[in-house]
């Protein structure tokens, strides 16, 4: 499961969609990726639907949002908690299909002109399958949340390497060719590489890497009393003559 699919199961349930919004005789139907405005006096009835098959959206517990074949109508538009029991708007180019809890109360407002906002009975629900998998990655999306990066910037006596996670000063510096080897305690994500990670000779064996890349061609090392960091710097050369400078 990726980082993107496990966010579109949980911010359902997060944010409360799909949702209703009833304002100046339209109905704006709210999904996560999507929306739709259904203009004022659309022809609307109330009727019993089956879903023969997704074409393009979502189909969870709660949240059922997209383009579906419908029996007995075709292909529609569904803002829907997965409910047979439907509003089914003769919107162009397709039906528009609702699920509010109260239908007859959302088609009062709307012809009324007020102001109201409306939900399905079913709530969207993440199931116990579906939940584990989740938590376990609930570390790297807060992590990605976060838009980590790798900043280094010269400071009057030190080279100084920001990350999201942490800081550090460091002395005395050589190039290297060596690319990094298993990692030993961190994050190690593209293009972001973090922590203890072994390396075949330099650092006696290990270092703490701070790199874009564990395969750059060239890195820079930089030496603090018994470690050992490695840095991915656009230019290792020309950061290996700017730190002689200093």
């Amino acid at each position: 499961m990726t980082l993107a699919t496990s966010g579109l199961f949980l911010l359902p349930v997060l944010q409360g969609r799909p949702v209703y919004d009833v304002q100046n005789g339209q109905i704006t139907a709210r999904g996560i990726q999507a929306q739709t405005v259904i203009p004022k006096d659309t022809p609307v009835t109330r009727e019993q639907i089956d879903i023969r098959r997704k074409i393009i959206g979502s189909h969870t517990p709660g949240y059922t949002i997209g383009r579906f074949q419908l029996t007995p109508f075709g292909r529609a538009a569904l803002y829907t908690d997965g409910s047979h029991d439907a509003l089914v708007f003769r919107t162009a180019p397709r039906l528009t299909v609702l699920t509010p809890a109260d239908p007859d109360e959302l088609l009062r407002a709307w012809r009324g002109g007020e102001t109201r906002l409306f939900r399905p009975a079913r709530v969207a629900t993440i199931s116990a399958a579906t939940l584990l998998p989740l938590l376990l990655l609930l570390p790297l999306l807060v992590f990605f949340a976060r838009h980590p990066r790798l900043v280094y910037e010269w400071e009057p006596d030190a080279l100084i390497v920001r990350t999201g996670l942490s800081r550090t000063g460091t002395t005395r510096a050589e190039l290297t060719e060596e690319g990094l080897g298993l990692r030993l305690f961190g994050a190690a994500v593209p293009g972001y590489f973090t922590g203890t990670f072994s390396v075949k000779s330099a650092g006696g064996g290990r270092v703490q890497a701070y790199a874009t890349s564990a395969r750059p061609g060239r890195a820079l090392l930089l030496h603090l009393d018994s470690t050992t960091y490695y840095l991915t710097p656009v230019n290792p050369q020309a950061a290996l003559q700017q730190f002689h400078v200093h």
